[in-house]
């Protein structure tokens, strides 16, 4: 079934927003087992990738779309280890890091992807666009401080885990011409599932009674969940318009922090955030002018003049 648009840009950053909302909720429930029940990463993978699959299998069947999941190109295996080994870096680092914190590292991935696009696809960039990307990436370093950037094992992890997807996101970008949208987190599941029940079982934390083992079906859920959400977002309204929102995480994962770990961000933290906040809605609106401009139908010549003489 071919994917139909729909030009509704309120209907888009309602959902988009709704998909910001589950994922900061995905985010405090995988660093709750992991510090609560003492879920190993591997095992939270584990549970994320078997119930993602299966969501991604029920959308597409949703969409009448399910050949839609067959790997047609061999770029999609390297594609699902490398989204795998990243979110084994960005969950092994959640139970030691504020979720703030975590969210703050992981807004880079946009100024990652940018200048990525500009190294690898060749993608157009300008000294505004390379000014915002450097000035968000100072503004993480000033939020985080000297204490956790001095070889903090958590913070190395989610920032490795960051530039790991923003290398499967610059891969998905020359995909999505041939790819079916559900193909990409559909494999990224199956690698998650397959590689964490090869290489860790043996560390799992079998989960007691009804209520963890809710709290562990629903990791997929919600993962799954917050996904779909963004893409319904990216249905009905542009990239552009919708990227703005996903930095109302920043709101969700601040109360989390408060009421789940009394986890108050410091001055520096908001000041920082501010500053990345603002570098990467700068990018994202500056990178629009330029696709407006490229794609803008030239100005028609004007009639010659008459040039017989009176």
């Amino acid at each position: 079934m071919p994917h139909t648009r729909h030009h509704k840009p309120a209907v888009g950053i309602s959902y988009t927003l709704a998909g910001y909302f589950v994922l900061t909720l995905f985010s405090a429930l995988n660093k709750s087992v992991q510090e609560r029940l003492h879920f190993p990463a591997g095992e939270v993978m584990f549970f994320d990738g078997m119930v993602g699959m299966w969501c991604m299998v029920a959308a597409s069947l949703w969409q009448g779309n399910v050949k839609g999941l067959k790997m047609g190109h061999w770029l999609q295996a390297p594609l699902m280890l490398i989204n795998t080994v990243a979110a084994f870096l960005l969950f092994s680092a959640y139970p030691y890091l504020p979720l703030v914190n975590a969210y703050l590292i992981g807004y880079t991935g946009p100024l990652m992807i940018t200048a990525m696009g500009a190294l690898f696809l060749k993608e157009r960039i300008t000294w505004r666009q390379g000014a915002a990307i450097l000035a968000g990436f100072a503004g993480v370093a000033f939020a985080l401080g000297p204490k956790e950037l001095a070889l903090n094992t958590a913070v190395l992890e989610m920032f490795g885990g960051t530039v790991l997807f923003s290398v499967a996101q610059v891969m998905v970008r020359k995909l999505s011409n041939t790819e079916s949208i559900w193909s990409f987190p559909f494999y990224f599941y199956i690698g998650m599932f397959c590689l964490s029940g090869l290489l860790f079982h043996e560390s799992f934390v079998m989960p007691q009674g009804a209520g963890q083992w809710g709290m562990a079906l629903s990791l997929g859920v919600f993962d799954a969940l917050s996904l779909g959400m963004m893409y319904l977002g990216l249905k009905y309204a542009e990239t552009s318009t919708v990227a703005p929102f996903q930095y109302s995480s920043l709101l969700w994962v601040t109360l989390l922090d408060i009421f789940l770990w009394s986890k108050y961000p410091a001055a520096r933290t908001w000041l920082g955030a501010g500053v990345v906040v603002r570098a990467g809605i700068y990018l994202v609106m500056h990178t629009r002018r330029l696709q407006r401009e490229t794609l803008a139908p030239a100005l028609p010549m004007p009639p010659p003049e008459d040039e017989t003489e009176g």
